[in-house]
């Protein structure tokens, strides 16, 4: 708490030394005193690997959650020790001071504290802190200023048998020479162009973009300031390696313009060569209204995503519109444009300021164009320097000024805590309600009196859904999962709510918003099984789905099939489906439902627009001309006041969660293993348990492998399922057992390279242990003959497709 103190003071003192608000930017007046955001003021850490800067890490305020921290991995030299290097700003570091954990953070292996602190190189011992039989672990290293203390994550390995120097000096190479088309012979034999990458954008290239796209075509680019380079993976087979810089360009119409540029390579170092297994590179403007960005049609946003997060008030005069992590509002009638938030400190270019691990949505927005909105993730500056949560915001239009009403704060990074605690953020500010859904209970926060009221408690993963903008909830109101009768969805902008109630004897459960539409499904209790696998199921009869009025305006049903869940991405669903046979569902292939309802306000709408010089960019169009091509700038005023309410509720996800983490950053999370899987294929990427455990990687498999399990045969009165079962138990008695339904084999065939063998279901009641396979051929034992057998490849997937791809593994 003191070091709380002592920081607000601090900060206290920053807010009041920034008053001078940039004469570029003019600020209407308002009652109450407001200030800027200030500097950041947080030092930051990075380290020298091989010769090469790399893994420039933000600090916290507080103590994170170590199996929530893995965004780097840091080798060790082969003296088992790292070189850090510190970037102080204004306060100096008096004591620098290391821990070593477990990635499940339950164990410490070292800890320790730096000798000689030199800013720009100095060594931390760790040897001894990773075994022999440690590959990997967490590194948390605090900096203790004056201020109090600062908290840096990267996990550390040892560097046995890894090429990442080579790795790291081939994406470097690659990365210069993308500036100069001279070099394009020598980078097009690195790329595998095709017809999945779309060669009409310079927003997203890959490696199957042409070599046209890859040299950035005639936008000649220029770095501006320094390029971070982070390693996100690194192993025997790949590394993997993430740069991020800002270009400037000349645009258009003359001017230059500043994007945002991530850019990753999977590389492989094979036998003195060189391979590049997987690139990526995202270009982003940076929206500034003080160019040429508005014309007679709308607003043009230049190279950006398609998915521009925005919202109108209903007669289309007012937009609001995030365009990377900045939130401006345009005002047609009064012709302005507002910046409201941004992190991004431009006066200073302070790189501290940029770190892009957070995201702006918005909420609500009122007829005057004042809005509610919520950023989530790391605070770069301000009051919360250096925490992770959730800030609600309300932005006065009248007053053209922003007051924080709460923060919400987490122990998560970025992306996690978005998922498990910012799911579902809420606030109604004509009411003066805030709701929040963490940690299974949903609360209501009335913000004038700091009162909580819980609506709803220990709900679990599946007892409730959310809308993609938060707006819309529902939840079971009793019982469990499986035999609730009653759902309750309610409309937290309105106040409106509506009760579903199941048919008589039967129960009903929430899957999902589609647009503001909701889903449910019903189901009937006596339908309870197993899967082929031996899990608990109760799969669902028919969907039903209601709009916001609550009519049905859509049922489905299948006949000889059920629905055993919903996946809802944008505007499609996916139904998985099962069938029974005898007393075991086993599954069957998936359907879909298409909604193909377009945004109500077609006042505004987001458009593509195409030149020669910078192809496809998006632009933000309105159904009347727009007054004026230069409209006023304004900056938004930040209001201080008294800290704002802090809301502390717990954000411990009581489910076991899979993180798929590709082109260098955490790209979904799920509740079954098998659906991340499929999706770290399709990013090249790697799965994750809640407490670190590898459970996939693309592409890191030995070619040959074979475990040391043996022949055994199942006993008296067991079926060949719960031999496997038995045995594993005793092979494995540690490992844990996760379902690996829908992966193909060639997937599966990862988890065995682990060590462990895999049980496959050849039908409903026929269960091998895979032990183990070449590069042609899977060897297995059959407990039905107590034989070990080798088949090809191809007739163990024929095998396995009997099940529907039904497999259990285990991992340690």
């Amino acid at each position: 708490m003191k070091k709380r103190l002592i920081k607000a003071g601090v900060l206290s003192v920053v807010f009041l030394s920034a008053l001078v608000i940039s004469s570029l930017i003019i600020n209407r007046g308002t009652d109450d005193a407001t200030v800027d955001l200030g500097d950041p003021t947080l030092p930051r850490i990075y380290f020298t690997v091989e010769g090469y800067t790399v893994n420039t890490l933000s600090g916290y305020v507080e103590e994170m959650d170590i199996t929530a921290m893995r965004d780097t991995i840091t080798p060790l030299d082969v003296n088992q020790s790292l070189t850090m290097g510190i970037q102080t700003g204004e306060i100096p570091v008096k004591q620098v001071k290391y821990e070593v954990y477990s990635l499940d953070g339950e164990d410490v292996y070292k800890t320790g504290e730096a000798e000689d602190i030199q800013e720009n190189e100095m060594t931390l011992d760790l040897s001894g802190a990773l075994d022999e039989n440690v590959q990997e672990a967490v590194l948390r290293i605090i900096l203790v200023t004056e201020e109090g203390e600062s908290y840096y994550y990267t996990r550390i390995e040892r560097q046995d048998e890894l090429s990442v120097k080579e790795c790291i000096q081939f994406a470097q190479d690659f990365h210069n020479k993308t500036f100069d088309e001279a070099n394009a012979g020598e980078l097009s034999s690195y790329l595998e162009p095709d017809e999945t990458s779309d060669n009409t954008t310079y927003q997203t290239v890959n490696i199957h973009s042409d070599i046209t796209h890859i040299l950035w075509g005639d936008l000649a680019p220029r770095i501006s300031g320094e390029t971070e380079w982070s390693i996100k993976e690194s192993n025997t087979v790949y590394t993997s390696v993430l740069a991020k810089y800002q270009v400037t360009c000349i645009g258009d119409t003359g001017a230059a313009e500043t994007y945002n540029i991530k850019e990753f390579f999977r590389v492989r170092l094979s036998e003195e060569e060189m391979y590049l297994l997987d690139y990526n590179r995202s270009m982003n403007q940076v929206f500034d209204g003080t160019q040429n960005v508005l014309d007679e049609n709308g607003i043009l946003l230049g190279i950006a995503s398609g998915d521009i997060p925005y919202e109108t008030n209903s007669n289309g005069t007012i937009l609001a519109f995030v365009q990377e992590r900045d939130l401006w509002i345009y005002n047609r009638e009064k012709d302005e444009l507002s910046q409201v938030f941004s992190f991004a400190n431009k006066e200073g270019y302070d790189v501290r300021s940029r770190n892009d691990q957070h995201a702006v949505r918005i909420i609500s927005m009122e007829e005057n164009g004042s809005t509610v909105f919520a950023v989530y993730g790391y605070m770069n500056r301000g009051m919360h320097e250096g925490e992770v949560g959730v800030a609600v915001y309300y932005y006065n239009s009248g007053k053209n000024a922003v007051e924080e009403k709460a923060f919400i704060p987490s122990t998560k990074s970025f992306a996690i805590a978005e998922d498990e605690f910012g799911k579902m953020v809420y606030y109604n500010n004509e009411q003066e309600l805030l709701f929040v859904l963490a940690g299974g209970t949903l609360y209501q926060i009335n913000l004038e009196d700091d009162k909580q009221t819980i609506l709803a408690e220990e709900l679990e993963e599946g007892q409730y859904t959310v809308s993609e903008d938060g707006h819309l909830l529902a939840y079971q109101t009793s019982g469990s999962l499986n035999s609730a009768a009653e759902i309750k969805v309610q409309n937290l902008s309105t106040g409106d709510e509506y009760t579903i109630e199941a048919p008589e004897g039967d129960a009903i459960r929430p899957l999902g918003f589609v647009a503001n539409d909701f889903i449910y499904g019903k189901l009937h209790p006596e339908d309870s099984g197993k899967s082929v696998s031996g899990e608990e199921i109760a799969p669902m009869y028919e969907l039903e789905i209601r709009d916001v009025e609550n009519k049905a305006v859509k049922n489905y049903s299948a006949e000889g099939t059920f629905i055993s869940d919903i996946l809802v991405e944008e505007n499609l669903v996916t139904i998985n489906r099962v069938v029974k046979s005898g007393e075991v569902y086993h599954a069957s292939s998936p359907d879909y439902i298409t909604n193909n309802e377009e945004r109500k306000d077609r006042k505004v709408t987001l458009e593509t627009v195409i030149t020669d010089l910078k192809e496809t960019q998006i632009r933000f169009t309105f159904n009347e001309e727009l007054k004026s091509e230069s409209p006023k700038i304004l900056r938004a005023n930040q209001i201080l006041k008294e800290r704002p309410i802090t809301i502390s509720l717990s954000d411990k996800s009581k489910s076991e969660k899979f993180y798929v983490y590709g082109v260098g950053e955490l790209a979904a999370i799920y509740d079954k293993a098998g659906y991340a899987i499929q999706k770290a294929e399709q990013v090249s990427g790697v799965v994750i348990s809640s407490n670190q455990t590898y459970i996939w990687e693309k592409g890191n498999r030995d070619l040959v492998y074979y475990t040391e399990a043996g022949a055994f045969e199942k006993g008296e009165g067991e079926t060949s399922l719960e031999a496997c079962e038995r045995y594993m138990g005793e092979y494995a008695p540690e490992a844990k057992k996760i379902d690996l339904t829908g992966c193909t084999l060639n997937q599966v065939l990862y988890v065995i390279n682990k060590g462990c063998p895999v049980i496959a279901l050849t039908d409903s009641s026929h269960a091998i242990l895979l032990t183990g396979y070449t590069t042609t051929d899977v060897t297995y034992v059959d407990p039905d003959t107590g034989e070990e057998n080798t088949v090809s490849v191809n007739d163990m997937e024929a095998m396995a497709n009997g099940s529907g791809n039904t497999f259990i593994g285990y991992v340690h």
